[in-house]
């Protein structure tokens, strides 16, 4: 509302329900409810002023148009970009895929090798038990 002169006095007191606003150092004044939204305010300080109501938003946005200098390129290499990274991602799963079963052979192989430690523990204690005479 930079078009309303001496809009940057406007000062705003609250009474009896009622919003007061004066601005032009106390010569032009405005009342609305309580409750006014900011439409409301703005259209009431207008009409006291005598201006014309102006939206606060447009009614039509400009477009603007925008011109890329070698956009098919950036488009074309973002595509070709991302392709690449899919396909470094599935051949990554693939290998992930490989290594996680190469580790589950090796935990087997580690389970079965303490297993067989396990036996061979057990069969040299049954030995060494042979030639003693239970810890008397």
């Amino acid at each position: 509302m930079a078009d309303v002169p001496d809009i940057e006095t406007l000062t705003l007191a609250l009474s009896a329900g009622y919003q007061h606003l004066t601005w032009a150092n106390g010569g032009t004044s405005a009342s609305v409810g309580a409750f006014a939204s900011d439409q409301d305010i703005e259209d009431a300080i207008r009409n006291a002023t005598r201006l014309p109501a102006v939206s606060i938003i447009p009614d039509q946005l400009k477009e603007k148009t925008m011109s890329v200098t070698g956009a098919d390129y950036a488009g074309g290499s973002l595509s070709t970009r991302l392709r690449a990274i899919r396909q470094k991602v599935e051949n990554t799963s693939t290998k992930m895929d490989a290594a996680l079963t190469k580790m589950e052979q090796a935990a087997d192989a580690h389970d079965q090798l303490a297993t067989t430690v396990e036996g061979e523990a057990d069969a040299l204690m049954r030995e060494v038990g042979q030639f003693s005479n239970g810890g008397e």
